[in-house]
């Protein structure tokens, strides 16, 4: 009896203490939620947190210490459509000062909706105990959009905006949540010559999730994403990662809000430093807006291939 109070005595302050980190997440996403019109910008990179948490979130950077690489080649599907373009994305980060310092960097190459982007990304890591850790980060970067479409040459002319973005960030070895608004400035560009002004896309995101050993060879990493964007009702993903051996990762995520739809993912690690994987999304083809096509047959899959790799790798 005594050992189970002592037991007892040792968790509760845990418990206490991932309570009061959750509530405070939540209680921040109320109250900028409170305040927040989406555009598509960098939804496609948005979409992609599963395999780049970075790209939701800036002060995930560095947290995992070891390095990590991530590119991905993203094409749409649209039946009797050939040569579609293919859209590419990359992530990188790690950490230095021992540990307390992240740097990170992206890169968007949206042939689709003709959006390129750079993003450097820092983070702040602190170490309340050998497996608990709170970040806050920044980021910033340009997006190169066209600005304005010139109908008598075919010809275009690009405007570079810049961009930056904030969050915060807590992980310990069952629970890891965080709060970000990736784009923090509000612009407006001139898209077109007839779709006038578009503001720059600006939502909030909430993310919680536990990380569950369920036997010594499957782990088990349910998380939920809400995302708030302006002008916006929230939307929800229920999200599923489940590693094998820590080398064979199978995942799926169902989104609902104004749209439902969802998402498969299949990893392999092919070596200690190098994963191959493959993701599925259901989502239709979107037009520059970010609304989904009403037409029958147009866009009913996304395919994403992604490599990452990790020169050193590290037990998380």
């Amino acid at each position: 009896m005594k050992k189970t109070i002592q037991q007892l005595t040792f968790f509760l302050p845990s418990v206490n203490f991932k309570l009061q980190i959750l509530t405070s997440i939540l209680l921040t996403f109320c109250l900028l939620s409170a305040s927040y019109n989406l555009q598509a910008q960098r939804e496609v990179q948005y979409s992609q947190y599963l395999v780049n948490p970075l790209s939701i979130n800036p002060a995930v950077t560095g947290v995992r210490e070891n390095f990590h690489f991530n590119a991905i080649l993203r094409r749409q599907v649209i039946p009797g459509v050939q040569s579609l373009p293919i859209t590419q994305s990359f992530a990188m980060d790690g950490s230095v000062g021992n540990g307390k310092v992240g740097l990170g960097l992206q890169g968007l190459n949206d042939r689709v909706s003709f959006n390129t982007a750079v993003f450097g990304s820092i983070s702040y890591i602190f170490k309340i105990s050998d497996y608990q850790k709170i970040s806050i980060g920044a980021l910033g970067g340009i997006n190169v959009l066209p600005s304005r479409n010139i109908i008598s040459t075919g010809g275009s002319i690009n405007k570079a905006l810049a961009s930056a973005g904030v969050g915060i960030y807590y992980q310990d070895e069952t629970f890891f949540g965080g709060v970000s608004m990736p784009e923090v400035l509000k612009q407006q560009y001139e898209y077109n010559n007839t779709s006038g002004l578009l503001n720059y896309q600006r939502p909030i995101f909430v993310q919680i999730g536990l990380k569950k050993e369920l036997t010594e060879d499957i782990k088990l990493t349910p998380s939920i994403l809400l995302t708030k964007p302006e002008n916006s009702k929230i939307r929800m993903d229920v999200n599923a990662l489940l590693n094998y051996k820590t080398r064979f990762m199978v995942g799926a995520s169902i989104r609902f809000g104004t749209t439902t739809y969802w998402q498969g993912l299949l990893a392999y690690d092919f070596s200690k430093n190098i994963r191959i994987g493959y993701t599925y999304n259901s989502r239709r083809v979107e037009d520059f807006n970010g609304q989904t096509s009403s037409i029958s047959g147009v866009g009913k899959g996304i395919h994403e291939i992604v490599f990452t790799l990790q020169p050193n790798p590290r037990s998380e």
